[in-house]
């Protein structure tokens, strides 16, 4: 693989935990978990797992520890395969078959014409709400 895809993930990696506050070198597998997810959803599980291949190499030449054999990132890894494996094999399930659903057919709706009504005044004598507001005095109070 050449040079410059490795330095590019370390890189990457390198800036990731600047920007947290966290360290590099050494790294906690943690530290490389929480990368690996904040990866997830910008890349592929294969372009994330060539990454942590290549950011564990520059990480053992510089410590001689190497991330990528942790329990918690080959279970973080698993974890993305799974869920992007369960996103892809979800079927698509429509509620009714195709010849089952018909398309509505729009209506046309007539014009209806209305004759002018007259105004009405509201009557008190019958009960009624009134449709126009009562206009209510300001009053002054005495303090």
């Amino acid at each position: 693989m050449p040079r410059s895809a490795h330095n590019k993930a370390w890189d990457s990696f390198v800036d990731w935990c600047r920007r947290r506050g966290l360290s590099a070198v050494p790294a906690n597998p943690w530290t490389l978990a929480a990368y690996v997810r904040w990866c997830e959803p910008r890349q592929t599980p294969r372009a994330i797992a060539k990454s942590i291949k290549e950011i564990s190499r520059v990480h053992e030449t510089k410590t001689r520890k190497r991330l990528d054999r942790d329990p918690l990132v080959q279970r973080t890894l698993g974890m993305i395969e799974t869920r992007r494996s369960a996103k892809r094999e979800k079927p698509r399930v429509d509620l009714f078959e195709e010849g089952v659903v018909k398309k509505p057919v729009k209506a046309r709706k007539k014009p209806v014409k209305r004759e002018p009504q007259a105004a009405k005044t509201p009557s008190k004598a019958k009960g009624g709400l009134s449709s126009t507001p009562r206009l209510v005095k300001r009053r002054r109070l005495s303090g």
